[in-house]
């Protein structure tokens, strides 16, 4: 081997350890944050969260139930585990991830809404998990999800160049702890969005006069199915819920009948409550939400009092 091609590949060599050594550090940065959704996932990997009821879900658990006010209405600690832009499948591999590292709470309410059983996830906010690809539940859901996943893990820098420079600015942040902890959106995993109503289900119901049906999908039945088993095999008391969700949404969605039925069906298999608040004298009213799905901190207020009264009527919490 000639000098130049020595000296080209001592050359790389080090370039691929200097991308190495920077991979490993951003991402350290990022398992440092104690805010936003790395601040809840890196309590998770701690085992930091001891909760009596878990809230499990979507971006309406994220939204829906503050953890803090309902914990005082109980007297129970509580903790929301809630993931926007996610369906059953990470739901999930949140939930193993939680019981890997965490005490099993004595209750694990899993919400389900109109879009639950659409076909499993995109990887909304794909750089939430770079940190995170060691835990084989995560590492799972995301691989199937986006196959080209592993190289985030094993190619150095390439989950940082996939997505845009902010995840970067975090990684310092953490690393620097630079955070601004006094302005923490995301409170016992709880995110309070007081907004006034959006608009968007305007132009949803321009777009489809004569109404609309959701699948429901046979996976994630099965998905769901599994949720409910994962906690119940680890001790847990486990509740199905259905916050409450505008009536205008309710009545143009065709199959809503079959989708609820499904609900109460593997409730009802599992010998579980299937709590549904979707029927409260509010959903008629917009004042209490900023869009179709999510309510605003007014219909939150609301919804907590009603949470928190069906938790206290669950025996494993008296």
């Amino acid at each position: 081997m000639g000098p130049f091609i020595r000296r080209a590949v001592l050359f790389l060599l080090m370039l691929a350890g200097i991308a190495f050594g920077l991979d490993r550090l951003l991402k350290a940065g990022l398992r440092e944050r104690t805010t936003d959704v790395y601040g809840v996932w890196n309590r998770i990997i701690r085992g930091n969260i001891q909760s009596d009821v878990l809230f499990c879900g979507s971006s309406r658990t994220l939204v829906h139930f503050d953890a803090a006010h309902i914990s005082e209405h109980i007297g129970r600690t509580c903790y929301n585990i809630g993931m926007d832009g996610t369906q059953l499948d990470l739901q999930l591999a949140r939930l193993r991830t939680f019981l890997r590292h965490c005490p099993p709470p004595r209750v694990l309410l899993q919400e389900v809404d109109i879009i639950s059983l659409t076909p499993e996830s995109r990887l909304y906010f794909g750089q939430q998990y770079l940190p995170y690809l060691n835990e084989p539940a995560v590492r799972q859901a995301v691989y199937r999800i986006e196959p080209d996943g592993w190289m985030d893990r094993w190619v150095p820098l390439h989950g940082f160049m996939r997505y845009d420079v902010g995840s970067i600015y975090l990684a310092l942040q953490g690393l620097l702890h630079l955070e601004d902890t006094l302005h923490d959106p995301v409170h016992l995993g709880f995110e309070l969005r007081d907004r006034a109503w959006e608009g968007s289900f305007d132009h949803f119901l321009e777009q489809h006069p004569d109404g609309i049906r959701y699948p429901t999908d046979t996976a994630a039945q099965r998905t769901l199915r599994t949720i409910v088993r994962t906690a119940q095999d680890a001790g847990a008391q486990v509740v199905l819920c259905y916050a409450p969700e505008l009536v205008e949404n309710q009545r143009i969605t065709l199959d809503r009948n079959e989708i609820m039925g499904i609900y109460q069906q593997i409730a009802k298999e599992a010998d579980i409550p299937f709590w549904d608040f979707s029927n409260s004298a509010f959903c008629n009213d917009r004042d209490y939400f900023y869009n179709s799905q999510h309510m605003n901190a007014k219909g939150v207020a609301l919804f907590t009092s009603m949470i928190a009264d069906s938790l206290s009527s669950l025996p494993v919490l008296r």
